[in-house]
This record gives C-alpha cells, sequence and structure tokens, in this order.
C-alpha cells in the first residue's frame, strides 16, 4: 500500500474472479485459457514499465533536495526492513521512521523467532512464521544493493550476520502407513557446507530414495525427475515474467515445449490434478507432488463445481508446480530449501542493523490508527505507566506493510483519508481489528511448538505428513481448504485424512535447543476466523479475545492427539507425549493478535492465478 498525498492514490490488491459453470476441457475453455496466459504476460511487462521507478535498480529523485522527503514506513516485517533499506540507500537524505505495533522481540513479524527456557534444562529457540528459506539469493541481494560491501552478494549478508545454509534431503514424507520417504538432493553437494561423512550418508539417502520412488510406481523415478523438469521451465519462466514482472525471451520457449507435450496434458492452467493423473498412477506420487500447493493456499483437485475446475478460486493451476522445482529440483540454480543459521530472528536482525547503519529510525509498540492526506497518526503502549499515549507523524510518503485485507478496513479506510473534512478526529486513534471477508483466504493453522527432552532423531529438518493410502483419502485430506468448516468440525481429526508439516530445527542448526534434546514445530491446517461485522467498531484487545474463542481448548486437544497418533508410526516416537518439556500453542487468533493478519490466516491471501496484479487492480482514492 503506497500513499502520496500529491498525487492520486493508488493500492494494489488481489481480487478474486466470480466463477461460473462451465465444462473446462473444452477447446472453447483452452482458447480462453491461452488468451488468459498472453494478456497476463503482456500487461505484466505494460505494468511493470509503469512501475519501474520503485523496483530495485532504479533511482528515486526527491522532490526537493533542500527539504529532505520524510516516509513512514508501516510495519517491521521483512518487507518493511527491505524496502526501508532500500528507500534508504537510494535516498540517503531522506527521513525514513518504521512504526511497528509490537515489541522489540517480534522485530520481523511473521519471520521472527521466540524463545523458551525450561528450569534445569536450557533455552530452545522456536519458529513462529516460516521455518524454510527459498530464493536465497534474492535475500543476499538487499545486503549487496544495500550496504557497503563490495565483496559479493553473499559475503555482504554474512557480514551482517545472515548465514544460510541448505537443507539436504529438503524433505522427509511419512505417509501414515508408516512409508517415507527423502525428497530434494542438488546435484551438487559439495558447497553446502557439510561433511564429507554427511555427504556419504546424504548419497545413500538418496539411493534410498530411488528406490522408494521405484517401489510405489514402474520407473516412478524417472517420471519424477521428469516432472520436475517441466515445473522447472514452469519456474524459469514464470519467475521472470510473471513474478519479477521483467521481460525474460530466452525462457519462453521451454515454457510452450512443456506445456504442450504430449498434446497439452501438462498444459499450467488446468487443475494441478489434471496433470499429476496424467503422469503418476500411485496415490503417494500423486500427493508427493502436490503439498506445495498448501503454501500458496490452494488444493491441487479439480473441482467439478466450479469453472476450469476452480483455478480461478481455490484449486492450484498446474504452473504452481513450479514451487516444487522450486524446493526440489537437482540442478535448478534458483532451487534449494535453506534454513538462517540462528533462526528466521536471525534474518530480521540482519535486515534491522542494515537499517539502522542506513540512519533508519525505528519506533515499536507503536499502533498505526489511521492514515490520511496529512501523515500518520498513532498510539504508543507506555507499559511502565500503564496507559497509551497518541501521536502523529507528518509524512511525504507513507508504505504501509500491514497485511492489505487488514489494512484496507482499518488503519487506510477512505473515511478516514480526509483529515479537514473528517468529523470524527477521534477515530483516527480507535485501534481496531477487521478485514475484507470478500477475498479469498488460504487455511488458518493450529500451530504446536514443543520443547523436548529427547532427540526426535525419526524427524529431518522438515516432515510432511500426509494421507494418502488410497485418491480419495488424498482428496479428502485437503476438504478445509474447500471452505466446508462445519463439516470438517464435526467430526474427530483422528477420523478423518489430513496432512500437517513438522519442522526440527535442531537437525540443520544445533543452537535451536540444548544437546540431546529438541525444538519442534507443528503446523495443521484448519479453519480461518469467521468474521464478525459487529466486532469491527469493537476496541481491538476486545474484538481479538473474541475472536480466539473460536478455537476452544477442545479443538486444540483433539488436534494435538491426532497429531500425536499420527508420528507415532516412526519409530522412536511411539510415546513422544511423554517427552514434552513445554508447549505453546498459536491459533488463528494468536496469528491475528500477533500481526493483525486478516482471519488469523499467517499464509494470507491465496495466490490464484487471477490474482495477478498486472490483471486485476483496484483503485483507492484519499488513502
Amino acid at each position: 500500500v503506497i500513499r502520496h498525498p500529491h498525487a492520486q492514490s493508488r493500492l494494489t490488491m488481489m481480487a478474486p474472479s466470480s466463477p461460473s459453470r462451465c465444462g473446462f476441457r473444452t477447446p472453447y475453455y483452452f482458447l480462453i485459457q491461452c488468451a488468459i496466459l498472453l494478456a497476463t504476460f503482456y500487461t505484466s511487462q505494460a505494468f511493470s514499465a509503469n512501475t519501474a521507478a520503485t523496483t530495485p535498480g532504479n533511482k528515486l529523485k526527491p522532490t526537493n533536495s533542500k527539504n529532505p522527503q520524510r516516509v513512514v514506513i508501516i510495519g517491521a516485517g521483512v518487507g518493511g526492513l527491505a524496502t526501508a533499506a532500500r528507500v534508504s540507500s537510494q535516498l540517503p537524505n531522506v527521513e525514513i521512521i518504521v512504526l511497528e505495533k509490537n515489541d522489540r522481540n517480534k522485530l520481523g513479524g511473521r519471520c521472527g523467532s521466540f524463545d523458551v527456557k525450561v528450569d534445569g534444562v536450557g533455552n530452545f529457540r522456536h519458529e513462529r512464521g516460516p521455518s524454510l528459506l527459498l530464493l536465497k539469493d534474492e535475500y543476499e541481494l538487499v545486503f549487496a544493493d544495500c550496504s557497503d560491501e563490495t565483496t559479493g552478494d553473499e559475503n555482504a549478508a554474512k557480514a551482517y550476520g545472515l548465514e544460510m545454509k541448505q537443507c539436504i534431503p529438503a524433505y522427509q514424507v511419512i505417509f501414515e502407513d508408516g512409508d517415507t520417504i527423502s525428497l530434494g538432493f542438488p546435484r551438487s553437494k559439495c558447497s553446502q557446507g557439510y561433511s564429507l561423512e554427511e555427504i556419504k550418508q546424504i548419497q545413500i539417502l538418496e539411493q534410498e530414495s530411488i528406490a522408494k520412488f521405484n517401489s510405489l510406481e514402474i520407473n516412478g523415478f524417472q517420471k519424477w525427475q521428469e516432472y520436475l523438469d517441466t515445473c522447472a521451465a514452469f519456474l524459469d519462466a514464470g519467475l521472470p515474467n510473471f513474478i519479477e514482472e521483467r521481460l525474460d525471451l530466452a525462457s519462453l520457449p521451454a515454457f510452450l515445449i512443456e506445456a504442450l507435450r504430449e498434446g497439452g496434458k501438462r498444459w499450467p492452467l488446468q487443475p494441478h490434478s489434471s496433470m499429476l493423473y496424467s503422469l503418476f498412477t500411485s496415490p503417494k506420487l500423486l500427493a508427493l507432488a502436490s503439498f506445495q500447493d498448501l503454501y500458496v493456499g490452494l488444493e491441487p483437485y479439480a473441482n467439478s463445481r466450479q469453472f476450469g475446475g476452480g483455478v480461478l478460486r481455490k484449486s492450484a493451476p498446474a504452473v504452481f508446480g513450479l514451487l516444487a522445482a522450486l524446493e526440489l529440483h537437482p540442478s535448478n540454480d534458483r532451487a534449494g530449501v535453506f534454513a538462517p543459521i540462528g533462526g528466521f530472528r536471525q534474518v530480521a536482525e540482519s535486515m534491522h542493523q542494515l537499517c539502522l547503519d542506513r540512519n533508519v529510525k525505528f519506533q515499536f509498540e507503536t499502533s498505526v490508527t489511521g492514515c490520511t492526506d496529512k501523515g500518520v497518526h498513532f498510539i504508543t503502549k507506555n507499559k511502565k505507566e500503564g496507559h497509551t499515549e497518541k501521536g502523529f507523524i507528518a509524512a511525504d510518503l507513507i508504505i504501509c506493510n500491514a497485511d492489505v485485507p487488514f489494512a484496507t478496513e482499518t488503519i487506510t479506510r477512505p473515511e478516514i483519508s480526509h483529515e479537514e473534512t473528517l468529523k470524527d478526529k477521534e477515530s483516527l486513534y480507535r485501534e481496531t481489528y477487521d478485514w475484507n471477508d470478500k477475498l479469498d483466504y488460504s487455511s488458518g493453522v493450529i500451530a504446536f511448538h514443543w520443547s523436548t527432552s529427547q532427540s526426535v532423531d525419526a524427524l529431518n529438518t522438515h516432515n510432511v505428513f500426509m494421507s494418502a493410502n488410497t485418491t480419495c483419502d488424498a482428496e479428502s485430506s485437503w476438504a478445509v481448504l474447500r471452505g466446508d468448516a462445519t463439516s470438517v468440525a464435526q467430526s474427530s481429526m483422528k477420523d478423518r485424512p489430513f496432512n500437517f508439516y513438522v519442522h526440527r530445527a535442531g537437525k540443520t542448526d544445533a543452537s535451536a535447543s540444548p544437546e540431546g534434546c529438541d525444538s519442534i514445530m507443528v503446523l495443521v491446517p484448519c479453519s480461518t476466523l469467521a468474521r464478525n461485522k459487529d466486532m469491527a467498531s469493537m476496541p481491538r484487545e476486545e474484538a481479538i479475545e473474541a475472536y480466539k474463542q473460536q478455537f476452544s481448548a477442545d479443538v486444540v486437544d483433539d488436534t494435538r492427539d491426532a497429531v500425536l497418533q499420527r508420528l507415532s508410526v516412526l519409530t522412536g516416537l511411539e510415546n513422544l507425549k511423554d517427552a514434552i518439556l513445554h508447549e505453546v500453542v498459536d491459533t488463528p487468533g494468536t496469528y491475528a493478535d500477533f500481526y493483525n493478519v486478516g482471519a488469523g490466516v499467517p499464509f494470507g491471501l491465496v495466490t490464484i492465478f487471477l490474482h495477478c496484479k498486472a490483471l486485476f487492480t483496484h483503485d483507492f482514492y484519499g488513502l
């Protein structure tokens, strides 16, 4: 969200498209998809040209060098930190102030860690947001572009304490029957910081993985490699042309060749499952090839009740297989799953220091309550004296890094944008919690953070537990993403298929837990918060407490029991409950409280194809 008082305001939002009923295997629909694909490509280039002044590598120019501008950035998440670093490096005379509602310990927003101290045992570090890092070169580029280091991108990041280690293998996948398989083995392992003995063990694990693929399906590993190669072509074209919005014609021939292979069986805009069914017959291989869709809030299976199988709403198009290539392809230059040494808080701490070196100012425990054409209104919490203080900062430019669905209904709502005509001045200092419920959201999450008295050696760094005994089970395991929260909530988790993720930080970074212990995070998809419009005008603390009640202790207990039951298929985890020294539980209510995310969803809006900002933008004036 960017607002400038001297120009017409513009807010780029992701907007859902209304579905209609139509078959998706007809030539007519195929032509429509071709038109959409071409329109997205060309409009993305046009949009990119119009916004070139704000992209990395282009120079911003102050309007008045004698009177430096003031830029206010709302939110000290990694997006706000990176923005502050880039603006300050290009406009060194501009005053930049970052306002963050949380205290200093929650720097980085969702990209952060927290500590649990267990008496007599030691300190356990847990991740509250992401637990794996992709595209590490993008992080390194921030430091190379914005610091005085001249020794290369990687060394610039390391100079600020940010070191990222590749996780090999990237994942372990565990099925309900105890079957396991490891994924993500880069061709070059010698440069990843592993010893010769560790490389030897990785090679053994890789051979076991190949044998497992072939046991699940005839020529299973060959089919898997072909699938990853197709996804790599989607990645090489999609990343520059559609995500980074820069023209890369050289990547398009390979993209089109893969898209049209075998009579269009790998066409990128069909439902992901349609492409997978043409490649695999094993339900387990189908599951392996599609679990990344959860990261963007989509299910891989076609929804027969929606136009195009649901690819315009909450079913992933096949092109999103690029996520598999991004994480798992053995030779793609951009591929790999990484872990920041010291936890994800280190990412934020390194960026914070970079900003301080660029003279960026920070105000923590400062909640922005309104943005107007004059500047930013906020309240600061004084914990010592137990009250809040009102404040105002005049600004030439406001960059809002807060969650968009939350921000548009609260701090940037149009009715408060023109301060001079506003009758209720006190509304500028009223802190509330609300969100735009007309948008499509990814799933909520119930998270368990366990500090254990034993080392959980059966787990890798990143583990995905999947239900795929049958194709029916595999499809049913994604029910929470179809929005049928009522039917899902009526049965116990133990009685239905579900997928979940487990992170074991100490496997890659021993500093995460005391020796012989482990820090474990479990993420279980769940329903989102249900919006109550009557709470929109309530004081924020009252609204948050009311929303937290939507996830009762019974729901949390049932989820925990189901997870422990599924974990017990691994050797040594039969009685994991007895080894849990300390537990922290997060629900959508927690995420809403900490990060002001709409619907309490840590993954944000679903990333559907038509959410591409080049195709659908909404203009709001007076922000």
